[in-house]
């Protein structure tokens, strides 16, 4: 319920800022796929296995792999079609296999056949990891908060106070950040010129 109030707030007031939804693993169910699809939305959520067999014919990001099992490389995104498009890999050049027709050229996967597994942008891919990578960064902030501004042991009893309390501490993270930023971006400046 809370995913949803999150995702419909995005879709109603964001006007269409809100692109991407990133969460961590403990949401890689299905529902939360279908409603940021249907929202116009693209998911970053790492693969949770949950009482699943091995993808047979696919490594871990879901890539398909060649007769030998190496990896074929994330070529494009078809928004069109709703398609990954993936290479032939490096080491299938001198594979006495490549013209066989067990080893293809140019493999397409349609996102919709598994939303949780095919996702764009690609699994493993550095965007993937870049986008993941900010979710991660924006938590550290948020445990920074809570450890050394005391939000985790907020003792008010009306939300307008909580809300302020939050509100302070968040200006006053701020604040000190943007300090240290022009003060580092000066001492840089004066690096440079002496």
């Amino acid at each position: 319920m809370f995913l949803r109030i999150i995702l419909d707030f995005a879709h109603h007031f964001g006007n269409g800022q809100f692109t991407i939804a990133i969460f961590d693993a403990g949401y890689d169910v299905e529902p939360i796929y279908r409603q940021a699809v249907s929202q116009s939305m693209r998911v970053v959520i790492p693969y949770n296995v949950r009482r699943e067999g091995e993808y047979i014919g696919f490594d871990e990001h879901f890539r398909p792999t060649c007769v030998r099992e190496h990896r074929y490389q994330y070529d494009s995104f078809d928004a069109k079609y709703n398609t990954l498009k993936f290479t032939r890999p490096k080491e299938c050049a001198t594979c006495p296999l490549r013209e066989d027709t067990l080893c293809q050229k140019v493999f397409k996967i349609k996102c919709d056949i598994d939303i949780r597994k095919f996702t764009y942008p690609a699994r493993g891919t550095e965007r993937w990891k870049q986008l993941y990578q900010e979710r991660t960064a924006v938590e550290r902030v948020n445990a920074y908060l809570k450890e050394y501004f005391q939000l985790n042991n907020v003792r008010h009893r009306t939300g307008k106070k909580a809300k302020m309390h939050f509100n302070l501490v968040t200006f006053i993270y701020n604040t000190c950040k943007l300090a240290v930023d022009r003060i580092n971006a000066l001492l840089q400046q004066q690096n440079q010129v002496a």
